[in-house]
């Protein structure tokens, strides 16, 4: 009878020592998925000059987050305008995307404000990216007709645009209000 005893209760702690163990584990797989989750944060330099190049580029700020599966997500602002502008998009690999806005101050190429630039690149080895930048207009955005489009005075649809974006280390500050 007392080694009935003594096997139930050597059994019962065995039971809960392996459960136990397995609660620890599964813990410590959550924790590892939960670093694998998390974002890479970049911060870049920009401008964006018309193809042929200009004296006067458009200079900003981009400061994003690249999660794991490839989507982007984070902020921009020109130089003269402080406000923070949404951006999302993507990124496979060295292809990187990207849509600016919209906007509520003018960002530039007549996109704005209610208007966003539509950006297309390549990311480069030492983390820069340059690329295609599209404007597109409030009334684009609104689905107003082509004809409509072509009939305003910018950007005009021949226009082309080149997007480079340098990596940084300085974070902007928040403006203050």
């Amino acid at each position: 009878m007392v080694k009935a005893k003594v096997v139930s209760i050597v059994r019962s702690l065995v039971r809960r020592i392996v459960a136990c163990t397995a609660l620890v584990c599964l813990a410590a797989a959550a924790a590892s998925a939960s670093a694998a989750a998390q974002a890479t944060n970049l911060h870049f330099t920009t401008s964006i000059t018309p193809v042929y190049g200009s004296q006067y580029p458009i200079t900003g700020r981009l400061d994003i987050e690249i999660f794991p599966g490839g989507n982007l997500r984070g902020y921009y602002h020109t130089t003269y305008y402080k406000v923070f502008i949404p951006v999302v998009g993507g990124r496979d690999g060295n292809y990187i995307w990207m849509d600016i806005g919209p906007s509520s101050v003018d960002l530039g190429l007549g996109a704005g404000p209610g208007g966003k630039l539509h950006v297309v690149g390549t990311m480069s080895g030492d983390g820069s990216f340059r690329g295609q930048v599209y404007p597109e207009t409030e009334a684009a955005t609104a689905g107003v007709s082509m004809q409509a489009q072509a009939q305003s005075s910018s950007p005009s649809a021949n226009d082309q645009y080149v997007f480079s974006a340098l990596p940084t280390t300085d974070i902007e500050p928040t403006p203050s209000s």
